[in-house]
């Protein structure tokens, strides 16, 4: 049990002139998944802080320890304050009032490709925000894990010529979600089911994604496109009134979470994994509960319905039915890669932010 406990949060105090100077931090999900991405293994985790002490505190430094296999580490790497640039914040995070809590991301989600991770330890320096009082560290463990081997082997969710409008890069709003936010925390939300999600867009040859009118749903290419099954599974939930304004209403979201995406399909596949494919046009689902679907079959079409700002498709792999799941790495079968004139196949089906894939 000790090394659950470890991966979980390490709690190191600190005391100084009758102020209690304390930290809490977490690895948030508790064991990170590890995708294999074009430039190596990338580790997409968050970083919870918690001021601990009766004092605000200031995040100092962010230190991430990767281990090999055998637990060994063997890359460190630090972010902190020094330099001086006053337009880049490298540690742009506001002080933490006494009992206060930070999300914070991985700041170095790749790893290079030399290195067979097993796991990361994280450490975070806190420092007073007034005052000279001495500085406190706090850390936390975790041990990476392989993403299931059905979920590197999807079908391509829209045919044709699909831009990945975005993805889930370190800058992607798919990453940017601050789920320890207040806001969210209101709504319901707990973690990130949209850690490993994509938002894709069909192009014409010429590479773009709409022709006359930006503002019309049926000039985008993605409007109306058939909407496919990943892989085989059962449908757990649908939704299909939803208009394809972009208008959603957030109350709606701590009773429904699956409302974010506006009309949506949830497949629950054999591996215990589920699809959601999210902004779909309204009136265009051709499933609900309980049907059987197969890989390919056309489940809807694209729109532009919940907190969608033009049409696109919105597709994660996550562990649960709903977005009080954690996100899962997928990638895709048969595609090929487009750059310019340049096609490649491209075997590993892993995609990201930028990439423009060809699927049949």
């Amino acid at each position: 049990m000790n090394h659950v406990k470890t991966a979980l949060a390490a709690l190191l105090l600190t005391s100084c002139a009758g102020a209690a100077i304390a930290q809490t931090v977490k690895i948030l999900p508790e064991r990170p998944y590890l995708e294999a991405t074009a430039a190596g293994p990338s580790a997409n985790f968050d970083i919870l802080v918690r001021n601990d002490g009766d004092k605000p505190m200031e995040v100092g430094q962010l230190t991430v320890h990767i281990a090999d296999a055998s637990g060994r580490e063997v890359l460190e790497r630090r972010v902190d304050g020094n330099g001086v640039a006053a337009s880049v914040k490298t540690l742009a995070i506001a002080p933490l009032k006494p009992g206060e809590s930070r999300l914070m991301f991985n700041p170095f989600p790749l790893i290079p490709a030399d290195i067979a991770p097993g796991g990361v330890r994280v450490e975070v320096e806190l420092s007073p925000s007034e005052g000279e009082d001495a500085t406190v560290k706090g850390s936390a463990k975790a041990g990476f894990r392989a993403p299931p081997a059905s979920a590197l082997k999807l079908m391509m969710p829209l045919a044709g010529k699909v831009w990945v409008w975005d993805g889930h890069d370190h800058l992607a709003h798919h990453r940017r979600w601050d789920y320890h936010h207040p806001a969210l925390l209101g709504f319901g939300f707990t973690s990130n089911a949209m850690r490993y999600s994509y938002d894709f867009v069909r192009l014409d040859e010429a590479g773009l994604d709409h022709a006359d009118d930006p503002k019309r749903n049926e000039d985008y290419y993605s409007f109306g496109q058939p909407v496919r099954a990943p892989a085989d599974g059962v449908v757990v939930d649908t939704e299909n009134a939803q208009t394809d304004d972009g208008k959603f209403d957030p109350s709606t979201f701590k009773a429904r979470s699956n409302l974010v995406l506006g009309n949506y399909v949830i497949i629950r596949h054999a591996d215990g994994l589920y699809s959601a494919l999210g902004h779909l046009k309204q009136g265009s689902v051709t499933v609900k509960a309980g049907d059987r679907v197969k890989a390919g079959q056309t489940v809807a079409a694209v729109g532009s319905s919940g907190t969608s700002m033009f049409p696109h498709l919105h597709y994660q792999l996550m562990d649960g039915p709903d977005f009080a799941a954690e996100g899962v790495p997928s990638a895709f079968t048969g595609l090929t890669r487009v750059r310019g004139d340049k096609r490649t196949p491209w075997p590993s089906g892993a995609i990201d932010s930028g990439d423009v894939v060809e699927s049949k």
